[in-house]
């Protein structure tokens, strides 16, 4: 049959032979990975053989399709669904479309053509299980690029690498993944002969490498700095964080810009917003809504099926191992309302050991680890005191990087931002002046207020007394709650009449009018 025979190889191109050493120098390549997945194919492969297709293991080719190993094909719960509950008359006549697609004679195209057709007993069987099959088991001919069309399917790498494609508008898909595979595989292999596995990972390198929407001759991390009024050393320093341990927390205060500044800092850090995850904790949060797990969906039929569904996590670490060259960054907003070690779970331990893989609870055949560039950013209210309950072991896998208002890279921040602004710059010194008293009263830094309340543009009388009145005091209420005698002090008015004057003279105003009452 023709998947074993040989692709011709033609010239090499000496602009992609130029590119492929940078691929192997920057990606790089090979490594232990790479390594991990040729070794699945063989272990595939040696299933799929006509002697195990006779002796059909069904847990074998599950795994196959659910599985990572060699390219991930795609989520396929109708087949899922109908290899569950086929008989063991039905396996056999599954086993032996399979072993005639795999090994039957005459030509590829209309054997894949009919398996996709009329020729499969169970439904559900997609062009992409079929092609990673063909890979799988002649890897002399076929590429592990099991979609068509998508993001990292055969037409898009096709047009990265210079490959010519055949009229996309033809009815026979069949024909299309067979022809752009071998185009591709002769533009590729006189690069890396007898490497399929590389050749592919080598053309996505060259099709994600372009996307970068970064200009070089620019500084975003120091514009970054410049925007968010805070020294430029301290971004510097956070990055230099992310680069020791992969992963931070930012917590203080509420209202101290925690996330505001973790997006700022990830937009620098990967303008490409595709490569930016956002998510949010809560106490319901769990680990098969961060990671992955079955969830139910109907299929075509209206039955009830459960298919295993991506999380975030799982996406972004996926986008970033096939584009291991460019930072991948997920932000966890309010990380600590969640039961971390149950969302979290095994992937704990990959948070500190990056080169290592471990078996997931929904993956139990196939190892999974967490990509080297793949960032993690938190941010964690302390206003509850919840900084202390976190255990030694995340605390031992963040750095923890503190926002206050008082000290650090936010002090002086509101000031700085009022003058920018053409904002009441005496504002700062009242709420500087409250913060003293809070931090005496409540004897620690984690109930203060937050700069961001007062951060927006028309900040006349009338808006700060509304801000104080239904954004500051019933903070500042839950602290003295039931001491009518110490809330009466922070009342907007006898804040004003305490402070005023003191902040007003500092900031060189004139002397106060009448407080506005709200």
């Amino acid at each position: 049959m023709s998947g074993k025979e040989p692709t011709p190889t033609g010239p090499v191109d000496l602009d992609l032979l130029a590119q492929l050493e940078r691929f192997i120098a920057e990606r790089p390549y090979p490594g232990g990975r790479d390594a991990w997945h040729q070794e699945q194919r063989r272990a595939m492969a040696q299933a799929l053989e006509p002697a195990g297709l006779d002796a059909f293991d069904l847990a074998a080719f599950r795994r196959l399709l659910s599985g990572r190993a060699y390219g991930h094909p795609g989520a396929h719960s109708v087949l899922q669904a109908g290899l569950a509950t086929m008989d063991a008359a039905g396996l056999d006549s599954f086993a032996r479309a399979l072993k005639e697609l795999l090994w039957g004679d005459g030509d590829d195209v209309a054997r894949i053509e009919h398996i996709l057709g009329d020729g499969m007993p169970v439904p559900g069987l997609g062009e992409a299980v079929v092609m990673k099959l063909m890979a799988v088991v002649h890897p002399g001919r076929y590429l592990p690029i099991h979609s068509l069309g998508g993001a990292d399917g055969k037409i898009a790498v096709a047009r990265a690498v210079g490959v010519e494609l055949p009229k996309i508008d033809t009815p026979n898909r069949a024909r299309l993944h067979v022809v752009i595979n071998d185009r591709l595989r002769a533009r590729l292999e006189p690069l890396l002969p007898g490497d399929p596995w590389g050749q592919v990972q080598f053309a996505l390198w060259l099709l994600h490498k372009g996307e970068s929407v970064a200009d070089p001759e620019r500084d975003l991390i120091a514009e970054a700095a410049s925007e968010l009024l805070v020294d430029e050393d301290f971004l510097r320093e956070v990055h230099g964080l992310l680069e020791d341990k992969k992963q931070v927390i930012f917590y203080g205060p509420p209202g101290t810009g925690k996330t505001y500044l973790a997006q700022r800092l990830a937009a620098a850090l990967q303008p490409d917003s595709t490569k930016r995850q956002v998510v949010q904790f809560h106490p319901s949060t769990s680990y098969e809504d961060f990671f992955e797990g079955f969830r139910p969906r109907l299929d075509a039929d209206g039955q009830m099926v459960y298919e295993l569904r991506k999380g975030p996590l799982a996406m972004l670490a996926e986008a970033a191992e096939t584009d291991p060259t460019t930072p991948h960054i997920m932000l966890i907003d309010e990380i600590n309302r969640a039961n971390l070690p149950r969302v979290f779970g095994e992937l704990l331990y990959l948070l500190e050991y990056r080169s290592q893989s471990v078996m997931t609870s929904y993956r139990p055949d196939e190892g999974f680890e967490l990509p080297p560039n793949l960032y993690f950013i938190g941010t964690m209210n302390t206003a509850d005191r919840s900084i202390a309950l976190v255990d030694a072991a995340l605390r031992r896998r963040f750095h923890f990087v503190p926002f206050m208002p008082h000290e650090g890279p936010m002090e002086g921040l509101l000031r700085r931002w009022l003058e920018a602004h053409d904002g009441p710059v005496w504002v700062a010194g009242i709420v500087d002046l409250v913060n003293d008293e809070l931090r005496r009263a409540l004897r620690g830094p984690h109930l203060q207020i937050g700069h961001s309340h007062f951060m927006v543009d028309g900040l006349t009388d009338a808006a700060l007394g509304r801000i104080w009145t239904y954004s500051i005091y019933p903070f500042i209420e839950d602290q003295f709650y039931g001491r009518e005698d110490v809330l009466r002090t922070f009342t907007w008015q006898s804040v004003l009449e305490r402070h005023g004057p003191k902040a007003r003279a500092a900031a060189g105003d004139e002397p106060p009018p009448a407080a506005t009452a709200v």
